[in-house]
């Protein structure tokens, strides 16, 4: 699959980077330290209290890997409700903060990029499951709808282009109308890590901005493919967001209120491979750095691997 692959570890932290963190607790530059206690035993997604999952499409002919089909979308949420489970808010995520335990399992089930299915497939299916989505989106898009097309979805668009757009103004509204929460994926869909001080701030800032004009407020955002480092947590939290959320593909070691990983979903998580994602134990194991390796290792031995992981986009 094309795409680029999410920062997983929390690089050594120059002094001048160190700085920056300053007024934000607890200090994030601390290499591998994160939210203390049972603030960051909730926040690291491998609780069997809290689950973050990561959705993008919901769509039956819609790009593999990116899009769940309608039906199995809903099964997951059958199953959701079956074991107990609800969704997640803003404000629970303020209890978890807090090291708070919440009155049942929580799922938080994000969405990033905006598709137009979110409020028209998604949406419906979810109300009738009494749940509510966190749906990150491009303010730039929202004009007229517009084709999510960055390069490294050129050729997904091209196949899928009916699936491959981004909601307009009155979708998210329908969403916001049905108790859903809007966050931010920046301004352009690039890679935050990449850009120098002054691109990142406003890509951040000038999304966030344009939501809270629009909306009311934006208090989290979603890195575009996931991406993070120290210097893009930094200007999360000095842009005024609360929350921000990873998708680490080769694990995350260190966890916060600006690094919250999530585990991605897809087509193929239908049945006991959705529910070992919703397990504590399953959620570790994604979550773990020695998966990686053992994957490799299991490939130069010829054996099969159990679990593959998607790329984000």
């Amino acid at each position: 699959m094309s795409g680029i692959e999410a920062s997983t570890t929390m690089p050594r932290v120059s002094g001048g980077e160190a700085s920056a963190y300053a007024g934000i607790a607890p200090p994030l530059w601390l290499v591998g330290r994160g939210e203390p206690g049972a603030a960051g035993a909730l926040l690291g997604n491998r609780s069997p209290a809290a689950a973050f999952l990561m959705y993008h499409s919901v769509a039956d002919a819609g790009p593999p890997f990116l899009s769940v089909p309608a039906d199995v979308f809903e099964r997951q949420l059958a199953a959701l409700r079956r074991l107990g489970w609800r969704s997640g808010t803003i404000a629970d995520l303020r209890s978890l903060l807090a090291g708070e335990r919440l009155d049942r399992p929580v799922a938080f089930l994000t969405f990033d990029d905006g598709f137009a299915d979110n409020a028209q497939v998604a949406l419906p299916i979810m109300l009738e499951y009494g749940m509510r989505p966190i749906v990150f989106v491009l303010p730039d898009h929202l004009a007229d709808g517009a084709a999510l097309a960055w390069p490294e979805l050129a050729e997904r668009q091209r196949r899928h282009p009916d699936v491959m757009r981004s909601m307009d103004w009155a979708g998210v509204e329908r969403l916001v109308e049905a108790g859903a929460e809007i966050g931010s994926h920046a301004m352009t869909h690039r890679s935050l890590p990449t850009l120098g001080p002054e691109e990142l701030r406003d890509e951040l800032a000038d999304s966030r901005r344009r939501l809270q004009q629009r909306l009311g407020r934006c208090d989290a955002v979603a890195y575009p493919f996931g991406h993070w480092s120290p210097a893009v947590a930094a200007a999360a939290a000095e842009t005024g967001y609360s929350f921000a959320f990873t998708a680490p593909r080769d694990g995350q070691r260190a966890v916060h209120r600006f690094a919250i990983p999530r585990v991605a979903i897809d087509q193929r998580d239908d049945g006991a491979r959705f529910r070992m994602k919703l397990s504590g134990l399953g959620r570790r194991v994604l979550h773990s750095p020695l998966l990686p390796p053992a994957r490799r290792a299991a490939r130069r031995a010829g054996w099969g691997v159990g679990v593959r992981r998607a790329r984000v986009e």
